[in-house]
């Protein structure tokens, strides 16, 4: 009601309780774009450092994006536009680096490395049953040359029959190869494990290329945190950070695994069971080249397999090879999608 006792309009009430919220809107886009850069900072340069982390490192990030469009919807109806930078700035924050956004433009005008091809797929075949069939068909279409397996595949018929015509692998079926295996190296020994801490599953076997080189093509599985992410949800931090430090253990035996192979090229392929900016992630980057970040377009998500929101499945290569493209494969009926490489062994000095 006016002073004089009459209704104030409508229009008036709705402009002055906009009024009010104004300033509500514009502190949380600011907490917001604040919020989004906290974490990215927290996952760059923290990562599995503290357990705080791990959750956000396993999370689907495009849920980020919601508050900024809620609240710009907020700012127009407020009459504050202006906030909307702000907003589109965060949001392009959370769709880039957050969400792992791969641009490699530098790819479209690099030059064309000389050396031999080869086409890698790698691919957790997980415990469900999966689609034999239409996998193989995927090898023969994408010409692969060179596969990983983990969790070793299951003696299907129809791959049992597609990897005897003319292919070579390893004694425990975890490698497989176009290529003559001239060697396998001996696995990883598997370490003590309690408290649903896995060992990290390595197979090796050295490929003779069709040049006369020798690389070493790698299989890799690393454990899961998934019981620790378990443990958190019951309230038990302790148990996630066990999960944690035996993670980062693991991936010391790996790392000091493949060492032994000396100068020999070498093509590592598997389920890390992290995403690709956690900080140790970014750390191997500066000893190995990893495909889908030299050479894919796209966010790259290998799972969950029927709406993918993070990649840990991952193909990476000593420093001597060159990554000509990256992509993710179709749904075959794991709880993960394939990954697929085609890596360039330039030719040796002299050739």
């Amino acid at each position: 009601m006016t002073e004089n006792g009459s209704r104030t309009p409508p229009r008036a009430g709705r402009r002055t309780w906009s009024l009010g919220l104004r300033p509500w809107v514009v502190a949380a886009t600011y907490i917001d774009a604040a919020s989004a850069l906290l974490c990215l900072i927290l996952i760059r340069w923290v990562g599995e450092a503290w357990w705080g982390v791990t959750p956000l490192l396993f999370s689907p990030r495009w849920l980020l994006l919601v508050p900024p469009l809620v609240l710009a919807l907020l700012a127009v109806w407020v009459r504050k536009p202006s906030l909307c930078l702000v907003l589109g700035a965060t949001a392009l924050v959370i769709a880039g680096p957050l969400m792992v956004l791969t641009v490699p433009l530098a790819k479209l005008r690099g030059p064309h490395i000389e050396g031999e091809r080869f086409r890698v797929l790698t691919y957790n075949l997980g415990d469900h049953p999966f689609d034999a069939r239409g996998l193989t068909d995927l090898l023969e279409r994408e010409r692969i040359d060179l596969v990983c397996f983990q969790e070793a595949p299951r003696d299907d018929p129809a791959l049992e029959s597609f990897f005897a015509r003319g292919w070579y692998r390893d004694r425990l079926k975890f490698v497989a190869s176009r290529h003559p295996i001239v060697r396998e190296m001996e696995p990883l020994p598997e370490d003590f494990r309690s408290e649903q801490r896995y060992a990290a599953k390595l197979h090796g076997a050295f490929i003779r290329a069709p040049s006369g080189r020798e690389f070493l093509l790698a299989s890799l599985h690393m454990p899961t945190l998934r019981p620790g992410l378990n443990r958190l949800l019951a309230g038990n931090i302790h148990g996630l950070q066990i999960h944690i430090d035996w993670w980062r253990r693991e991936l010391d035996r790996v790392l000091t695994w493949l060492d032994r192979a000396h100068d020999t090229p070498l093509v590592l392929a598997g389920d890390f069971n992290m995403p690709p900016d956690d900080s140790t992630m970014a750390s191997l980057r500066t000893a190995y080249r990893f495909a889908f970040e030299d050479a894919g377009w796209g966010y790259g998500y290998t799972r969950p397999s029927r709406t993918p929101w993070f990649r840990i499945d991952h193909i990476a290569t000593s420093p001597e090879w060159d990554i000509a493209r990256c992509h993710v494969g179709p749904d075959f009926g794991s709880d993960h999608l394939p990954l697929i490489a085609e890596v360039v062994l330039p030719l040796a000095p002299g050739r």
